[in-house]
């Protein structure tokens, strides 16, 4: 898998079916995506879901806004994702 953080206008032009997470920004600019797919207009790219979840961590207002992060587990866990449909 592929880790990234891109615009909301990129994540609107790739394939949902190759999406296995998914997290919108609170003010809804850019998502996170871990995607089969290679992405190459890009804000941020990570090797490893740890290096994207203590992005999250360090950067904690723009994704969950409680002083929190995003887990290694959750962004893991291969789920049906409903904002896709959005």
């Amino acid at each position: 898998m592929k880790y990234y953080i891109v615009t909301s206008d990129v994540f609107n032009t790739l394939n949902k079916e190759n999406i296995q997470f998914m997290l919108r920004s609170i003010d809804k600019s850019k998502n996170i995506v871990v995607t089969s797919d290679t992405i190459d207009s890009v804000l941020h790219s990570f090797t490893k879901a740890s290096e994207l979840s203590s992005y999250t961590f360090d950067n904690n207002s723009e994704w969950v806004g409680d002083g929190t992060g995003v887990t290694t587990d959750e962004i893991n866990t291969v789920e049906y994702v409903s904002e896709l449909d959005d």
